[in-house]
């Protein structure tokens, strides 16, 4: 029951991270934000990115060791 749980909140953190790049990707061309803002927001994707990896991988590897 917990493993459910814990799969169904990856989906939903999987489906939101998904509307935020494709919010990202609808956003005009002319916004009115610099290069350099730009850039910066960018890297904090990433980095947002990858952290939300990061912790799906370890949720990941806590659930094969549940399962097991």
């Amino acid at each position: 029951m917990e493993i459910r749980k814990l799969e169904q909140a990856l989906a939903r953190l999987e489906k939101a991270l998904t509307r935020a790049e494709n919010a990202v990707g609808a956003l005009p061309d002319r916004a009115n934000v610099t290069r350099g803002e730009l850039e910066h927001l960018r890297q904090r994707h990433d980095r947002l990115k990858s952290t939300v990896a990061n912790s799906l991988k370890q949720l990941d590897e806590i659930l094969a060791g549940v399962s097991s």
